[in-house]
């Protein structure tokens, strides 16, 4: 039995935060969630799903099964969206690791917190009119 951090205790509460019922984290010990809820978890943060959709049945139903696309499209997302998921692998997903999973989950954390901040900063700004605009012309 591994014993849950504060720290993960937090993660795990946003992350469910971002889960539909039928999906949220109830064990916090073990590996505590899978290649599904992480996609969900950024799809929620994007706000639209990945295109074309990603079925629950896609994903590994444990480390020894070999439906992998739903983690490849996973880490398609994520990379296209600029996540720093650091030394995480498809690998450590589809087996559970602790460790890389709350690193992911982290990364999409930040990842929340960057996106929320530039979309504040945005509808914070001041509008800012910029005169014309005349592009040069050449002439061969």
């Amino acid at each position: 039995l591994v014993s849950v951090s504060v720290e993960e205790s937090a993660l795990i509460e946003w992350a469910n935060s971002h889960l539909p019922l039928s999906i949220q984290i109830k064990e916090p010990d073990g590996s505590i969630c899978g290649g599904i809820h992480l996609l969900r978890i950024a799809e929620s943060i994007k706000g639209k799903p990945v295109s074309p959709p990603v079925l629950d049945s896609a994903f590994p139903q444990s480390p020894t099964d070999d439906k992998l696309d739903g983690l490849f499209q996973l880490f398609d997302f994520l990379l296209d969206n600029d996540v720093k998921m650091g030394s995480v692998s498809i690998n450590d997903v589809r087996q559970g690791k602790r460790d890389k999973i709350v690193q992911l989950l982290k990364a999409l954390k930040t990842w929340e917190d960057k996106r929320r901040t530039l979309a504040t900063s945005i509808g914070s700004a001041s509008p800012v009119s910029s005169g014309g605009f005349m592009a040069p012309i050449t002439r061969n």
